[in-house]
């Protein structure tokens, strides 16, 4: 891995676990076992790391996005694979955002035209996913693409908590399993429901191992 590569790699663990603000360059060089002259002669400043590493994970997104789209057209299977993928990733504090917010505005703004992008590359998946007859065709996109964003601040609040009474893991994958369910033809619902027992099965296996 590239020394650039590594110091992104680090200040995005760093960032997940304390947030942006309190992490130091002196800390993110002593963690990394460099200098901050080294961190220096490859980023301006915090800043730029932090905007590299948001760049580096909308490119990882949206290449396995494509991906999926590639591997199969059916909405609901590319829903699935999407959870699936994403209870997989590591979970942030909600300071990181807050940081983001109050501290580093450029990188804020560019967040919110990447939200804006989703939004509508959202409406146009699920306008795709009703004329396959998987999501309902009464269902009002924009209204759906919004509350999809809004759920990642649910996610982000979470993460305050000091003993959640569940794991972000099931968080997650309540939340958007019944939010896709809800906007499913009996079509839809029918794919959702083979999976769901797929995987209770596969853990009652793994439970009698």
């Amino acid at each position: 891995m590239e020394i650039k590569e590594r110091i992104i790699a680090k200040a995005g663990d760093l960032f997940f676990q304390y947030g942006v603000k309190s992490v130091s360059m002196d800390e993110l060089a002593f963690s990394l076992g460099i200098s901050k002259r080294t961190i220096y002669e490859n980023f301006k400043d915090k800043n730029e790391i932090l905007l590299s590493l948001l760049m580096n994970m909308r490119d990882k997104r949206n290449k396995v996005i494509d991906s999926l789209i590639s591997q199969t057209s059916n909405v609901v299977e590319i829903f699935i694979k999407i959870i699936e993928i994403q209870q997989s990733s590591p979970n942030c504090n909600a300071k990181f955002f807050e940081d983001i917010r109050k501290y580093y505005p450029h990188v804020n703004e560019f967040i919110e035209k990447d939200v804006d992008k989703n939004k509508e590359l959202l409406v146009e998946f699920l306008q795709n996913g009703i004329k396959q007859g998987y999501i309902r065709e009464d269902l009002n996109v924009e209204v759906t693409a919004f509350l999809v964003d809004q759920t990642r601040y649910i996610f982000i609040r979470a993460t305050s908590l000091e003993k959640p009474p569940f794991t972000f893991t099931d968080l997650f994958y309540t939340m958007m399993i019944n939010f896709v369910r809800g906007i499913l033809t009996e079509k839809g619902i029918k794919i959702i429901d083979d999976y769901l027992a797929q995987q209770k099965e596969k853990n009652r296996l793994k439970n009698d191992d």
